[in-house]
């Protein structure tokens, strides 16, 4: 996503981070190591998801910068770098989503290990708003579905009701990762991640967050 785009307040007290989209009291854009992940992190975003300061896409982008791609969903225009990317021969393209009925099912596949490069396309948004963009996003239709399988309950706990059971977007790429046999990045990430809530939940209130690890 070209465009720079000024995140919300989630405090009247101080500015936000335009790419971590915390309070800059509590910025944690330079709080980590940055990793470089084989797989490639696809994420289409919506604009009015990606305005908000809780996405968690914007991470993966400020700790992964050079695998990850933020790609703005419009209605009306289809994002014509993802497409030109998904015909590229050196990518096998995925879309995460979650196979809710038998034709979904029909698509999903069991990811393994494979000699082109895994590109996994990762829906952000609330659970309503990825249906919708799943359903009306045509050059999706097609590609394999890889399913999350997990065993516990999501973290994110910012907005009521905004998974729905499901994980958020840095959770699902943290899996991801895992999938690929990536588990360093994943740790790397998953910390990153428990030290943004942290970091949100303080910022709400006007609170300063002392960080130990320093980029």
């Amino acid at each position: 996503m070209d465009k720079i785009y000024r995140v919300k307040h989630i405090t009247s007290l101080y500015e936000s981070c335009d790419k971590c989209g915390l309070p800059t009291i509590n910025c944690i854009c330079n709080k980590s190591v940055k990793v470089r992940t084989q797989a490639k992190l696809w994420i289409l975003s919506s604009e009015r998801e990606f305005y908000r300061p809780s996405n968690t896409a914007r991470l993966l982008k400020v700790i992964n910068p050079e695998s990850t791609e933020i790609f703005l969903w419009e209605r009306t225009k289809s994002p014509d770098k993802l497409i030109k990317y998904m015909s590229m021969e050196e990518y096998k393209t995925f879309v995460v989503f979650p196979t809710e009925n038998e034709e979904l099912e029909k698509r999903k596949v069991e990811f393994k290990l494979i000699d082109k490069i895994p590109a996994f396309i990762i829906i952000d948004g609330t659970w309503k708003e990825a249906r919708k963009i799943f359903r009306k996003s045509d050059f999706l239709e097609g590609l394999p579905i890889v399913s999350i399988e997990r065993n516990y309950a999501s973290n994110y706990d910012l907005r009521r009701g905004a998974t729905e059971g499901n994980l958020c977007t840095i959770e699902a790429a943290i899996e991801i990762l895992k999938m690929n046999g990536e588990m360093y990045s994943s740790q790397v990430m998953d910390d990153y991640y428990n030290l943004f809530l942290k970091c949100y939940k303080a910022g709400v209130s006007g609170h300063i967050v002392k960080k130990d690890k320093e980029g």
